[in-house]
């Protein structure tokens, strides 16, 4: 194990020293950089939509209850349109039409109460001098401020009001949150808990397939050129492999640390731009980021640091499931058919994860569950409980390890396949035909 280190170093540089993977790295975290650092100072000086400026300035209302509502007051619900309107109560649609048509800037508002509900229409009269737009933009208007007129007509007291609209929390609680002890982001631990297992596992789905190839094609390399016997002599195929498969996921995470380091400098300095073109700027990623900034609080540095360590031992797994595939294909053509092994893990691992109860609402996102045992599943839940704090360090640590020594064990065994096809000849032997042989294995 002692050439570990060389065969590391030396498919490491390999790798890095590639045109198509420089090319990418670099090419690739220049992309992430400029288009948010373009595209959002670009957005926020060229996208500003002109204001709508309203045409509209008779609105004849047809309300079977009139006498509860009076609709003038919507001419200061909204500061920016829709002012200075004269709202004119009407008998009949037949009869607001008509005035409508003789105005040439109204509309008319048609309130109907059904059962339990209202149905709100807004409608042109057959000669106006508006658009569709027109009514289009005051109907959006109306269906936000209708509650205020549903206020109105409920005629209650303005404290029996503010008791109606008094925001409700219900929440689940333990004795001691009881005693004064709460958290303030158990809302929010609740949304990352639903969406994170399903970006941790997209992230490692590409992952995977983007590295895992290039794991195969590096354990097969000795094959194709003819050197495999020298290998054999001089350095042991465990550790030849392990060097390769550590290389390949070593610069596999750096290139994906370079491109989040692009993306993560080109919105910072898009956000600044942004900014300084408009300090009182509502765009939504910026909201998003402010958003983000408000609830870093529930994030420690140990669990970053831990899960994103757990993501690179997932990758490390999955290419030691890559280097078995290498192992066995005799030249890259049959790299399609040994490949599948991988594929067919991760995919057993999804639905594991999936249908027991790894990324169910059901089951509580601070639960210790045996997924996060199991190496194949643990890659794929085990991250998010780290970063909400479902886990404590040393169960962490223990299921981190647990992988990093399965994806060692699996090497080996790769290792070991590797040896054992030096003399094999032939199609690639399926599941049971390689059993066999490491059965029958003596050295």
């Amino acid at each position: 194990m002692k050439s570990i280190g060389k065969i590391f170093s030396f498919t490491f540089m390999q790798h890095i020293k590639g045109k198509g993977y420089r090319n990418a790295t670099i090419w690739i975290t220049v992309l992430c950089f400029l288009l948010p650092a373009l595209i959002m100072p670009a957005i926020e000086y060229f996208g500003k939509d002109e204001q709508y400026e309203s045409k509209i300035t008779k609105v004849y209302v047809i309300d079977g209850e009139q006498n509860l509502t009076d609709y003038s007051f919507l001419n200061s619900a909204d500061p920016e349109q829709f002012q200075n309107i004269d709202y004119e109560m009407a008998d009949s649609v037949e009869r607001a039409a008509e005035m409508a048509s003789a105005d040439g800037y109204a509309v008319l508002l048609v309130i109907e109460k059904q059962d339990s509900a209202y149905q709100i229409s807004v409608l042109l009269p057959e000669e106006t001098e508006l658009e569709k737009k027109d009514a289009s933009a005051y109907e959006d208007f109306i269906n936000r401020y209708f509650r205020y007129v549903l206020v109105q007509k409920s005629q209650l007291a303005y404290t029996q009001i503010a008791e109606l609209t008094m925001p409700i929390e219900v929440s689940v609680r333990d004795t001691e949150a009881l005693e004064g002890e709460t958290d303030e982001y158990a809302e929010m631990r609740e949304i990352f808990a639903m969406m994170l297992p399903y970006l941790n596992i997209m992230v490692l789905y590409f992952m995977i397939l983007a590295y895992g190839q290039g794991t195969a094609n590096s354990a097969i390399m000795e094959k194709t050129s003819k050197l495999m016997d020298l290998f054999l002599v001089s350095v042991k195929p465990g550790a030849m492999l392990l060097g390769k498969v550590f290389a390949t996921a070593a610069s596999g995470i750096l290139q994906l640390f370079c491109w989040i380091g692009g993306l993560v400098g080109g919105f910072a300095l898009g956000t600044q731009l942004v900014k300084t073109i408009n300090p009182q700027s509502d765009m939504a990623i910026l909201q998003l980021f402010d958003a983000f900034g408000e609830i870093s609080g529930m994030f420690t540095v140990s669990g970053v640091i831990l899960a994103l360590l757990m993501l690179a031992a997932g990758l490390l797994l999955y290419c030691s499931l890559a280097a078995i595939g290498g192992a066995v294909a005799e030249k890259p053509e049959d790299l399609s058919s040994t490949n599948m092994l991988f594929v067919m893990v991760l995919l057993i691992s999804f639905f594991a994860t999936m249908y027991a109860g790894g990324t169910n609402s059901d089951v509580p996102w601070d639960a210790v569950t045996w997924q996060a045992w199991m190496p194949f599943t643990a890659i794929l839940v085990t991250p998010t409980k780290i970063l909400l704090g479902g886990m404590t360090i040393p169960q962490a640590l223990g299921s981190l390890g647990i992988v990093v020594l399965t994806a060692v064990l699996v090497t080996l065994l790769a290792g070991k396949l590797y040896k054992m096809m030096s003399l094999y000849k032939g199609n690639p032997p399926g599941p049971a035909k390689l059993m066999e042989m490491l059965k029958n294995d003596r050295s």
